[in-house]
């Protein structure tokens, strides 16, 4: 487990340090994963974390979800056809557990045992924030069936990026063409799924660093190099 070094939900509000202009090399592979409400910037700070690690010449494959692996695609499409309709918080969990099931087994999995990194955009604290704190699937029904889908394979890093709902859904709607991308935003409490991603970060603080997201992209990512940096997975070299 790596060590402690994430910022509190308490603390997130406090850019803590200038922009890292470190150059990294890895030493070891690594699961990272993004959350964040709609808005938050989390798929960018992924792609930021894929293309830097990129750059230093790091084995890395990037993943999102529900999109991943083979049947992440078609999973999408239901959710996204079914949203008239509304499908129930039992009926989504079951679905977007069975494209991570699918996605664990064909990409991360042999990713990280291959030697990359993973980047993956959503995952278990997803289901937790949208499908348990938001909703009404039991805690222990989830906590089960994620013990089945992702056994072993649990992120090494969270970064979950902290942004009010107000502004969250004014940077979504100032990006209308991506505005609802994400089945998993529509019709949502968007306070309330902050508030679960919060809690994660509470119940399982090695893990989960919150990031003030109101802070410009680079400064965000030089806090993101930063956390891995301290937990022994970078390791800063000469320019």
């Amino acid at each position: 487990m790596p060590a402690d070094t994430n910022t509190t939900a308490s603390e997130c509000f406090m850019p803590c340090s200038k922009p890292s202009l470190m150059i990294y090399r890895a030493d070891t592979m690594a699961f990272v994963t993004f959350e964040g409400i709609d808005g938050s910037g989390k798929t960018t700070q992924a792609k930021r974390l894929v293309a830097a690690l990129g750059e230093r010449g790091i084995e890395v494959v990037a993943a999102k979800e529900p999109d991943g692996g083979h049947i992440g695609p078609e999973i999408r499409a239901i959710l996204v056809k079914q949203r008239a309709r509304r499908l129930d918080a039992y009926e989504e969990m079951l679905l977007v557990s069975a494209a991570r099931h699918d996605h664990v087994r064909s990409v991360i999995r042999p990713a990280l045992d291959a030697g990359s990194w993973v980047v993956c955009d959503r995952f278990i604290d997803s289901t937790f924030a949208f499908q348990v704190f938001e909703n009404t699937v039991s805690e222990l029904f989830s906590d089960v069936v994620s013990n089945h889908v992702t056994g072993q394979t649990r992120p090494d890093f969270t970064f979950i990026l902290d942004l009010d709902a107000k502004t969250a859904l004014q940077r979504r709607d100032a990006n209308a063409p991506a505005r609802h991308s994400d089945p998993a935003e529509a019709h949502r409490n968007f306070g309330r799924i902050r508030r679960g991603l919060l809690e994660a970060a509470r119940r399982d603080p090695q893990r989960c660093h919150v990031i003030d997201a109101t802070g410009s992209e680079e400064w965000i990512t030089a806090q993101i190099l930063d956390v891995l940096q301290a937990a022994g997975r970078l390791h800063p070299i000469a320019a």
